[in-house]
């Protein structure tokens, strides 16, 4: 039966129900933007970044309903005529209260700063993962796995010691170019007070139901059609009985 004549076989109550079996929904927005830089002044950090120094910088996160991370973004300033850049990847872990735990959610592709005068905005687009509702995670900068011998440092954009985001902090570890200390051991700071938060950026949408394939599709409003013209069979046949 071609679709145009399953269509006009159906009532607007049933493409309704179908519509609904289908879980036909809208493109996924971001619906939760967690934000610290309206406390940033675009100067306040904190150092040094880099290989030789504190290797790894973060900022814990708690996930609210809208539990799909889409992107992050935290910003760095290298010190300019200094023999090197900064190298590094960005991470998203879970967070157990005293260092990153399980397995590694997202890590990005080398990235390294320019030597560019200001602070450059380092934005990770995630492709969206999913996260657990109420649960605590760190994302974090690490150049543990770049060292190269030629010490470049940065500075991470921070609130000036503003704890201005209530579901985490800023945190570091100084593990130098042993990135497996980042799961064993508690960071040197845990976001216990004092740091406030780093200047960072998420969103976060919610996950949509998938929507099924085509051929699906065809069988629930062939059924549909079906359900009808058993209906008006029926129908019929009572009308029949009385005559």
């Amino acid at each position: 039966m071609a679709i145009s004549t399953i269509m006009k076989n159906l009532s607007m109550a049933t493409v309704g129900a179908v519509m609904i079996a289908l879980g036909v929904a809208g493109t996924a927005q971001a619906q939760t933007i967690i934000d610290t830089t309206p406390s940033w002044n675009g100067t306040d950090s904190i150092i040094p970044f880099g290989e030789n120094n504190t290797a790894t910088y973060g900022q814990t996160f708690t996930v609210g309903s809208d539990n799909v991370l889409n992107d992050f973004t935290f910003w760095l300033n290298d010190f300019d005529g200094q023999s090197d850049v900064v190298d590094f990847a960005a991470y998203v872990t879970e967070w157990d209260g005293f260092k990153a735990t399980g397995s590694i959610l997202y890590q990005s592709g080398p990235q390294s700063t320019t030597n560019a005068p200001g602070f450059e905005q380092f934005t990770f687009n995630t492709g969206g993962i999913g996260l657990t509702s109420g649960k605590q995670y760190v994302a974090f900068l690490s150049a543990s796995n770049f060292f190269d011998g030629i010490p470049g440092t940065a500075e991470l954009g921070a609130t000036g010691f503003q704890d201005v985001y209530s579901g985490g902090d800023f945190v570091f570890y100084n593990n130098g170019s042993d990135f497996s200390l980042l799961t064993q051991n508690t960071w040197d700071y845990t976001g216990a007070g004092g740091f406030g938060d780093s200047a960072f950026k998420a969103s976060f949408s919610q996950a949509i139901a998938s929507v099924p394939e085509p051929t699906t599709m065809l069988g629930i409003l062939a059924f549909g059609a079906f359900g009808l013209g058993s209906l008006h069979k029926r129908k019929q046949q009572k009308t029949t009985v009385k005559a």
